[in-house]
C-alpha cells in the first residue's frame, strides 16, 4: 500500500461523511418547517450534485499543483465533492429521482462500505526515512562541531531505531550523548552498544535530562531529539548548513510527523501542525521549536541559562522564546523528523488533552502550566476496538433522517392516523347512538308514567 494512503483516505472519508450528514440534516430541518431548500439561479434549479462535480474537478487540479501539507485542501475538497455527488445519486444516475428514497440511502451506504473495506486492508509499515543497521558503532569525535543530545527514560523499545538513524547521518563530525534519566530497563545498555556517551541524570524530567546533556556537550552546535524519533540522513548536514550561512542564527528546527498512533492524530499532525505553530508564533512573538527537532548554538544556550529544569513539559518552547531575545530563531516547516504517536494511541483528543492546556496557558498568559507527562511506553490501545462506534451512530442518524423524511413513510403514517381517527369516530358515533337510544327509552318510560297517572 502506498505511503500515507490511509491517512489521505480517512481525510477524504471524514469530509465526505460530514457533508452528507450536514446537508441532509439541514434539508430535513427545512422540510419539517416547510421552508424552501432549493438553489435557484435565474429560474434554474441548481442541484447540489452539480456543485459536487465542480468540487471534484477543482480538487484534482489543486492536488496536481500542491505537495506536502498543502494537499490537505484538495483532499478535503475531493471528499466534499464526493459527498455532494452521492447525496443525489439517484438523480445524476438517471434513476427516478426521490431525494428521500431508501435506494438513495443504500447508494450512500455502499460507498461508505467501500471506504471501510479499504481502511480495513492491512497497512504495510513504512517509514518516512529508511533505517539501516550499521556494521559498527559510532566513535565520538574529540573536537566535534555538533553534539547530539537524546534524553531517555525506559526507552528500550524505541531508542534503537533512533540511534540507527543517527549513525547513518551523512555528516560525521559529531558526538552522540544519551542521557539516562533513571531508566530501569536496557536503555543505557543499548545506547552504549551504539557508541553513545551515556550520562546519568538522577533528577526525573526531560528538562533536567536535556540540561545535563547540553552541559556535557563539546560541540559548538548542540542538536537534540527524542528517544522515539527517527531522523532523516541529512538532518545534521542541514543543521550545520543553516548555522554556517547565518551567524545571527541562535536556534534552528523543524516539525515532525507521526509514524504510529491513531490515524486521526497522524492526519492532524501531518496537515495541521504548521497552522498551529503559526498561531503560537503570533501569540508568543516568535517561533517555539519542538524538542524532537531542535538545534542551538552552545554560546547562546549558555547566555540564556539553558533549559528551565523544573518544567515537565514545554521546556523546548520556553528556551526558544528566551533565545529570540539574543538572536534569530528559525523554524522550517518542511524540515521534518518522524516520531512515535504513542501519546495519541487513544485518539487525537486524548493526546491533545496532554498538550493543549499547557500551550494555551503559555501563549495567552505567558505562564507555564506545570504538567507532568504520563509515562507511555507502548503504542497499542484498547480504544481502537471502539473506533467503529461514532461511525455506527452516524449511520443510524442518517437512516433516521431518511426514515422520517421519506414520503412513503409519511404517507403511511398519515393513513395510519386517518384509520385511527376513523375508528375513534366510529366508536364515538356508537357511544352517541347508545346514549340517544337510552334517552328515547327513558323518555318513553316517563310518558307512560304520566299517561298512567292521568287515568287514575
Amino acid at each position: 500500500m502506498r505511503k500515507n494512503f490511509k491517512e489521505k483516505l480517512v481525510l477524504i472519508f471524514i469530509s465526505f461523511w460530514a457533508i452528507i450528514i450536514i446537508v441532509r440534516s439541514f434539508i430535513f430541518e427545512n422540510l419539517r418547517e416547510n421552508k424552501a431548500t432549493q438553489i435557484i439561479i435565474k429560474g434554474i434549479h441548481i442541484y447540489h450534485f452539480f456543485i459536487g462535480f465542480a468540487f471534484l474537478l477543482i480538487s484534482v487540479i489543486i492536488y496536481y499543483f500542491t505537495t506536502g501539507r498543502k494537499r490537505f485542501v484538495p483532499l478535503l475538497f475531493f471528499g466534499l465533492g464526493l459527498g455532494l455527488v452521492f447525496d443525489e445519486f439517484l438523480y445524476w444516475s438517471r434513476f427516478q429521482f426521490n431525494y428521500w428514497a431508501i435506494n438513495n440511502f443504500f447508494a450512500i451506504v455502499i460507498l461508505f462500505s467501500i471506504f471501510q473495506l479499504l481502511l480495513l486492508l492491512p497497512e504495510k509499515k513504512q517509514e518516512l526515512f529508511r533505517v539501516i543497521i550499521p556494521q559498527k558503532s559510532h566513535k565520538n569525535s574529540q573536537s566535534p562541531l555538533v553534539s547530539i543530545v537524546i534524553p531517555a527514560f525506559n526507552e528500550e523499545k524505541f531508542i534503537m531505531k533512533t540511534l540507527q538513524s543517527v549513525l547513518v547521518q551523512d555528516y560525521k563530525n559529531f558526538e552522540l550523548i544519551v542521557v539516562d534519566n533513571n531508566s530501569t530497563d536496557d536503555t543505557s545498555k543499548i545506547a552504549k552498544s551504539f557508541g553513545a556517551k551515556v550520562i546519568f541524570e538522577p533528577s526525573q524530567g526531560v528538562g533536567f535530562a536535556r540540561q545535563k546533556g547540553f552541559m556535557e556537550a563539546k560541540g559548538e552546535i548542540v542538536a537534540t531529539t527524542d528517544a522515539d524519533t527517527i531522523l532523516p540522513s541529512s538532518w545534521l548536514s542541514r543543521i550545520v548548513e543553516e548555522f554556517k550561512k547565518d551567524k545571527n542564527l541562535v536556534a534552528f528546527g523543524g516539525l515532525y510527523t507521526l509514524y504510529s498512533g491513531a490515524i486521526t492524530a497522524r492526519i492532524a499532525v501531518s496537515y495541521l501542525s504548521y497552522p498551529v505553530w503559526l498561531l503560537d508564533k503570533f501569540f508568543s512573538g516568535g517561533w517555539s521549536l519542538p524538542g524532537a527537532n531542535l538545534a542551538i548554538r552552545m554560546d547562546a544556550f549558555l547566555r540564556v541559562g539553558g533549559f528551565k529544569t523544573e518544567l515537565k513539559l514545554g521546556e523546548d518552547a520556553n528556551i526558544s522564546q528566551r533565545l529570540k531575545e539574543i538572536g534569530r530563531v528559525k523554524l522550517d516547516p518542511d524540515f521534518l523528523v518522524q516520531t512515535s504517536g504513542r501519546r495519541f494511541k487513544n485518539g487525537l483528543f486524548c493526546g491533545w488533552a496532554t498538550y493543549v492546556p499547557n500551550g494555551i496557558v503559555r501563549m495567552l498568559f505567558k505562564k507555564e502550566k506545570f504538567v507532568k507527562l504520563p509515562k507511555v511506553r507502548v503504542e497499542k490501545s484498547l480504544f481502537n476496538k471502539l473506533a467503529f462506534i461514532p461511525l455506527f451512530l452516524s449511520v443510524i442518524l442518517l437512516f433516521s433522517l431518511f426514515y422520517f423524511a421519506n414520503p412513503l413513510i409519511a404517507e403511511a403514517k398519515y393513513v395510519k392516523v386517518a384509520k385511527k381517527n376513523i375508528i375513534i369516530s366510529k366508536n364515538e358515533l356508537k357511544e352517541e347512538s347508545q346514549k340517544l337510544e337510552k334517552f328515547l327509552v327513558d323518555t318513553e318510560k316517563i310518558k307512560f308514567k304520566i299517561n298512567s297517572s292521568k287515568k287514575f
